[in-house]
């Protein structure tokens, strides 16, 4: 077991585990011995309660792995099934440089699943629909693409494939890999949830929302300029700086501010834009409050969130799972949070690799456009594998 994250600069490799339990509903389950526990998610709740952000060191080596189902149980949304995944949380005993192999390994994938056009068209009806009812003003509609891998190959293989280039590495790439279940979360992921870092004696903390997807050329300030012409990706991202304003505000009661707006991102293959909002908090502030306030990100649900979280439920009728999750690193006064987009599961027993995308839909979206991004976002992660 071990996970993997970039800081910028370079990857670290967390291993020696010395906790892993899996969190449901009704019960955890201790990774280590494989025996099933008693628990109550309202105790997860709790045990976050009692992880202070005003703390000069965090705890090293902590993460946690947010599935998207453990949103509603954190906005008090009914979600009754017990068997699903909602949360890992993982401790590590040491931490060391990580390299990518250097390879000419090939990833060789067989698309298996992906969704029809006829069903897009159907799925985005709903959507605009709801957007006309006045039910909300932004719906991120997403699905699966599921493909089979052609041969045998290590964690550590597809990882140093997806990242033997510096140019293909995202801000916030990670990966952990269970072997009690043989499962890779790879993640190369371009945006956070929240990043929290302690200054003197008072806890700073932002977001970073990204909207608005192009193709990325060689000649990417014409790219930018098209992002920055057209109404439907502004107001995008205006809907979702606004809900993210809102959620840090949430937070204690303490005003935020946007520091940045309609900012590029260079990703690969891809530029996006985003907005930068920031604001303090108090000494008494814990990671529940934060959770509670902010996730799921508002970027990959929409707004108002908790009522299109209701209609995202009805229309998608799948679980996320890690996609549109959130996995939070703690370590070196930092607490840092993903939004894991551009996101894989990789079953290696099964030699399956389940991958999610899709887009926000508002009224001045096309449906050609969007069932376009979305291929975009997904090609953008599984050429870069299969090349």
């Amino acid at each position: 077991m071990w996970s993997t994250f970039w800081d910028g600069e370079k990857f670290t490799r967390y291993s020696k585990p010395l906790k892993a339990k899996a969190y449901y509903l009704n019960h955890y389950i201790d990774l280590l011995t494989g025996a099933s526990h008693p628990f109550k998610f309202d105790q997860f709740k709790e045990y976050l309660e009692t992880i202070k952000l005003q703390t000069t060191e965090f705890e090293a080596k902590r993460i946690f792995h947010l599935f998207y189902e453990a949103g509603y149980e954190f906005n008090d949304l009914e979600f009754s099934s017990d068997d699903t995944l909602l949360v890992l949380e993982l401790e590590y005993e040491r931490q060391d440089k990580w390299t990518p192999i250097t390879s000419s390994t090939e990833i060789s994938l067989r698309p298996l699943k992906g969704v029809h056009k006829r069903k897009y068209k159907e799925d985005f009806k709903k959507v605009q629909r709801h957007l006309k009812n006045g039910d909300c003003y932004q719906v991120n509609l997403t699905y699966d693409f599921e493909f089979a891998i052609n041969e045998d190959y290590s964690a550590d293989d597809i990882c140093s494939k997806l990242w033997a280039k510096r140019e293909n590495i995202s801000p916030y790439a990670h990966a952990t890999f269970v072997e009690e279940l043989d499962l890779l979360l790879l993640s190369n992921s371009p945006e956070c949830l929240f990043n929290s870092r302690v200054e003197s004696t008072e806890p700073v903390i932002w977001s970073m929302p990204i909207k608005g997807t192009l193709p990325r050329t060689e000649n990417w300030k014409r790219d930018w300029e098209k992002l920055l012409s057209s109404n439907k990706d502004q107001a995008e991202l205006n809907m979702i700086t606004d809900l993210l304003r809102n959620d840090l505000t949430r937070i204690e009661l303490s005003a935020s501010r946007v520091v940045k707006k309609n900012e590029p991102l260079l990703v690969p293959k891809i530029i996006h834009q985003y907005s930068l909002i920031t604001t303090r908090l108090s000494q008494d502030a814990n990671l529940l409050k934060v959770v509670r306030a902010m996730f799921p990100g508002g970027s990959i649900t929409g707004a108002p969130k908790l009522k299109v979280m209701q209609i995202i439920k009805d229309i998608e009728k799948r679980n996320r799972g890690a996609y549109c999750g959130s996995t939070i690193l703690m370590a070196n006064r930092m607490c840092n949070s993903s939004i894991n987009i551009r996101t894989a599961v990789v079953d290696l027993k099964n030699r399956k690799l389940n991958y999610s995308a899709g887009g926000g839909i508002t009224l001045l979206s096309n449906c050609e456009d969007e069932f376009l991004e979305m291929h975009l976002k997904k090609d953008s992660f599984i050429k870069i594998l299969i090349s």
